[in-house]
């Protein structure tokens, strides 16, 4: 399975906990199509900005490639200039800030606060706008706490529907995305334990799939010849291969004869059981993995305009 963008942390939703004060929600923010007058400063900036807001007790957190995000988008409500040596400019400033599902385009709270900046260019004026908005603002962490319940009561209203289409999508074999989208239900709502429940069922059937496509590539390849490369790209297609899959016993043995030939000098090991953690956390640890991992290969395309 291909992670081709960055490595980022697996947990996207705890484990366990039923109550809404114990559910972890993540976020990531974008910026629309309407701030493309902002700097990488400006952008690094306002990150920071929300980051604050989005951690100040509110049951979110920060993670990147999250359905859920913060978008951010900037419009010029007025811009004059005032005589002088030098001349200034003066901004008026209007941010919005949306969070919602940026992949379905579901809206789910919205939030816009007007600044002013004065420079001695629109650029400096902009940017003295921007910073005019200030961490600690209160009413940005009450609008991220309220996006949070909203998401937590949309989850309690449709997680029926969602087992059923997911259910629907397992059948054609669509396995990442419905175990992505299973995933999606955060921990304090009313269907995350039936949803977990789905997400081991076909989990299983995922892996079981997928190992049988991975060992036949790594044997392809060791056959080709017992090479060190050729050793190198079965060992690719090996570690793609859970500890619970069908063939998982199979694949061992192919790394044990890979090893006979190869040496010490060919350093590989199979994923395997934490026999400290039950199979279940575990399958949903694995889970998670591959939800993450689904996420990240989408099409980078974010949903601007958010649709009640």
């Amino acid at each position: 399975m291909k992670k081709n963008i960055l490595t980022l942390l697996i947990t996207l939703i705890s484990l366990i906990g039923n109550a809404q004060t114990d559910c972890d929600i993540a976020l990531c923010v974008y910026f629309g199509d309407k701030s493309s007058e902002m700097t990488e400063q400006n952008k690094a900036y306002l990150k920071n900005v929300i980051n604050n807001a989005i951690s100040q007790g509110n049951g979110l957190s920060n993670l990147e490639d999250s359905q859920f995000g913060v978008v951010v988008n900037t419009d010029v409500m007025n811009e004059h200039i005032i005589a002088g040596a030098p001349t200034k400019t003066v901004l008026n400033l209007s941010i919005t800030f949306f969070i919602g599902d940026v992949y379905n385009g579901k809206l789910f709270s919205s939030f816009t606060v007007d600044l002013n900046g004065v420079g001695n260019s629109r650029g400096k004026a902009y940017n003295n706008a921007i910073r005019k908005l200030k961490p600690q603002n209160q009413s940005l962490s009450e609008f991220a706490a309220k996006a949070k319940d909203e998401i937590v009561t949309y989850y309690n209203k449709n997680y029926k529907s969602i087992i059923k289409n997911a259910e629907s999508q397992a059948v054609m074999r669509n396995y990442e995305e419905v175990i992505y989208k299973l995933m999606c239900i955060p921990v304090c709502c009313t269907g995350y334990d039936e949803a977990m429940s789905k997400v081991c069922v076909i989990y299983k059937q995922f892996i079981d799939q997928q190992c049988h496509e991975n060992i036949a590539q790594a044997q392809a390849a060791w056959m080709s010849g017992y090479t060190k490369e050729n050793a190198a790209v079965a060992s690719i297609f090996l570690s793609e291969i859970y500890p619970d899959a069908a063939c998982y016993e199979e694949a061992m043995e192919l790394v044990a004869e890979i090893k006979r030939h190869m040496g010490e000098e060919w350093k590989f090991e199979m994923k395997r059981w934490n026999d400290l953690m039950s199979v279940e956390a575990q399958q949903l640890k694995f889970a998670r993995e591959i939800a993450l991992a689904f996420a990240q290969n989408q099409p980078q395309q974010v949903v601007h305009t958010f649709l009640r």
